[in-house]
């Protein structure tokens, strides 16, 4: 199982962070996870956990103290909910994300020991719990002394409590999650407060409410739990935002009782330097001081409450960009930043239960300056004299940080991979005087004018090919027969129709069985093959398979769920050797570069320059230029093509082509060289096809870079 087939299993799994219903009595929740865990050779025995619960500050509380337990000296798991930019965030080990192969592994392991697991009778597994013990497998293997688990909505029945953790740790009890937890304050902590254990102690702030606290007083003692309540005032701290201070306090506490229980020290000034340096992405992050840009997971009215006060220390009159997902308070969160607002930009994330603009703008309470942005967040990379604050959802300020391009850890390809077209497209029309305009909302559609007739570009796709030749192109199984019949060499290829279609595809099936197309393969090919999908997916769906069993098993599942593949398939033989590709316009080479990479493409993607270390270097080899010169005309006679790629394999008996894309995607090349030769590629095209004012002279590359 590579690490994108991984993925796509977690994500087949019901899932209640994104509203849907998981199945089963709540009594069910704790004794499945124990069931999963007991599959997995209950891993959460072989370390000691904290489970940290609470409204606001869990997530500052859980990563703060697994830090200062590092700096004692002991190895630390730490599982968060949810993430900012890819799932691997949520389970770290000594602060590192876990890295793909490692998560793939993990994730295959789980697959088979759950696999048949409906017949222990607790219901099905949640995205949630699969997650919950996947953290304890990985925090197990890597052999962890503490691992610090963060609860992911309540406690009694959320995954994170299905064991005894040894140490018990409730932030700040607010109103939120009401629809599932509770209307009051103290119905809320009940909930909680079941992380706690007898024998061993829930630690809380002395900032808590005090009806939470005395709740929490009277359900320790019938709990036979020991309530440590620690003092959320810590020195020299001033400068920072008074809830950190306060969640930095907490966490101090607990691990002082930790390492002293340990026999083992933690200095102050080891102390000081983590709480000085600790901060979590998207938790009052400061982007910007001057004016100040800050972006603050605050999603309910006293959390708001909380930041106001502490925006207030750096300013009067903010900006507030705003999203909320269904769920929490957004009237009340609205309400709450009031006192501050200067202006309010209410705008929504990409996740399935965020609130309309629409809606948001009804729940604004008068007399608030508000203004509707459905166009996303790029506004944020404009010049602003006014303190701006990103706030609502952490779904919202992941945006934001895409948006703003922060450093982060990535799941698959974002929008600035396909979006890069358009940015060389612009600066082309830019310095050729050319006049464009984005005509969607999102900024996807660009309009260019030509003769008074509009000509759109729609992402990475572009104006300048034959429409059928383009939709040929985009369907790799016609792409080799063009090919085949135009003596263009490809590696062998059988395409094949699931055979689990429906049947009134029957006329397009190739082999009756997954087994047939097996056997097919075992007698005209050699392993390892690969296994694709007969239209452009970025590389995803594209598998190396070793044998037999392993194609099988591929097969088997994919055609299960054919609606990701259109029920076609393609084989193919794997060809060693360097990868290239060829840029073209018609008959002509515009560009051309290699694709390295020196890593192992085992579990990952089989692209070099979707894997970490791939580099796109600019071939400047005459004799190579030659050769693909050659190959974009012969390609010419195949397909009318004013703009594509053609991906090829140099294999030891010559070159091999992979497949023609007829909307060629240049962030690669230009994150290594940057964006001058497509920007001239771009303008070249534009002058070609839309001004008319070149005829067969193509684009010089500037090359002096390259040698």
């Amino acid at each position: 199982m590579n690490y994108f087939r991984s993925n796509r299993f977690l994500n087949t799994l019901p899932d209640w962070e994104m509203g849907e219903p998981i199945e089963g009595a709540l009594e069910n929740y704790l004794p499945r996870v124990r069931a999963l865990l007991h599959r997995m050779d209950n891993p959460q025995a072989r370390f000691d956990s904290v489970i940290v619960g609470g409204t606001n500050g869990k997530g500052t509380v859980s990563y703060l103290l697994a830090e200062l337990l590092r700096a004692a000296g002991f190895r630390v798991g730490l599982y968060t909910s949810p993430h900012l930019h890819t799932v691997r965030e949520r389970i770290c080990v000594d602060g590192e994300v876990l890295a793909r192969d490692v998560w793939a592994e993990g994730v295959a392991h789980f697959y088979e020991k759950s696999r048949d697991f409906e017949r222990e009778g607790w219901g099905a597994f949640s995205k949630f719990e699969a997650l919950t013990v996947l953290a304890a497998h990985h925090f197990a293997r890597a052999n962890v002394d503490w691992a610090v688990f963060e609860v992911g909505l309540g406690g009694q029945f959320d995954a994170t409590n299905a064991w005894d953790s040894k140490v018990a740790v409730l932030t700040a009890v607010h109103l939120d999650h009401t629809d599932v937890l509770g209307d009051t304050l103290c119905e809320i902590a009940a909930d909680k407060v079941h992380i706690a254990r007898s024998g061993r102690p829930l630690f809380t702030g002395s900032g808590q409410v005090p009806e939470v606290l005395k709740l929490l007083e009277r359900e320790c003692v019938r709990r036979g739990a020991a309530l440590q309540v620690v003092d959320t005032e810590i020195g020299d701290m001033a400068d920072r935002p008074v809830a950190f201070r306060e969640n930095a306090a907490l966490s101090v506490g607990v691990a002082r009782h930790i390492v002293d229980g340990c026999g083992m020290v933690l200095p102050d000034e080891w102390v000081r330097e983590v709480i000085l340096n600790g901060s979590l992405p998207g938790r009052f992050e400061v982007i910007r001081k001057t004016p100040p840009l800050i972006l603050d997971g605050a999603h309910n009215p006293d959390a708001v409450r909380a930041l106001v006060r502490d925006l207030q220390v750096l300013s009067d009159k903010w900006r507030f960009v705003v999203g909320v997902n269904k769920g929490h308070d957004a009237r009340g969160i609205l309400h709450a930043l009031s006192p501050l607002a200067a202006e309010v930009v209410l705008t929504q994330s990409a996740h399935p239960r965020a609130i309309s603009v629409a809606s948001l703008k009804s729940l604004a309470p008068e007399g608030l300056c508000v203004r509707r942005e459905n166009r996303g967040l790029d506004f944020l990379m404009q010049a602003s004299v006014q303190p701006t604050c990103v706030l609502g959802s952490l779904h919202l300020v992941a945006l934001a940080r895409e948006v703003l391009d922060l450093p982060r850890e990535v799941d698959g390809f974002g929008e600035d991979v396909i979006l890069e077209s358009l940015r060389c497209l612009e600066i082309a029309c830019r310095n050729l005087g050319v006049g464009y305009e984005a005509v969607s909302a999102d900024g996807n559609v660009i309009r260019v004018e030509r003769d008074g007739k509009p000509l759109y570009f729609l992402r990475n796709k572009h104006p300048f090919n034959d429409y059928v030749s383009g939709k040929l192109a985009e369907d790799k199984g016609y792409q080799y027969e063009l090919f085949d019949r135009a003596n263009i060499t490809v590696p062998r290829t059988m395409t094949v129709f699931n055979p689990l279609s429906d049947r009134r595809f029957d006329r397009y099936k190739t082999h009756a069985s997954v087994a047939d197309i097996v056997s097919d393969v075992v007698q005209q090919m050699s392993f390892p093959v690969v296994l694709k999908r007969n239209h452009g997916s970025m590389a995803q769906g594209v598998y190396l398979e070793a044998n037999a069993e392993d194609l099988q098993s591929r097969l088997q599942s994919l055609c299960e769920e054919s609606n990701r593949f259109d029920n076609v398939l393609l084989i193919q033989a794997y060809v060693e050797g360097p990868e290239y590709r060829i840029v073209g316009s018609e008959d002509e080479l515009l560009l051309a570069y290699e694709k390295q990479n020196d890593s192992d493409i085992e579990g990952e993607d089989i692209n070099p320059l979707h894997r970490a270390g791939g580099r796109a270097v600019a071939v400047v080899d005459d004799g190579l230029l030659a050769d693909f010169r050659a190959l974009t005309q012969a390609l010419n006679r195949v397909l009318d093509l004013g703009f594509y790629a053609i991906d090829l394999i140099a294999g030891s008996n010559g070159y091999f082509v992979l497949e023609v894309n007829p909307n060629p995607i240049c962030h690669f090349y230009n994150a290594d060289n940057g964006r001058g030769d497509f920007v001239q590629i771009y303008q070249y095209l534009v002058q070609k096809y839309l001004l008319k004012t070149v005829r067969q002279k193509q684009p010089q590359m500037n090359t002096d870079n390259h040698r």
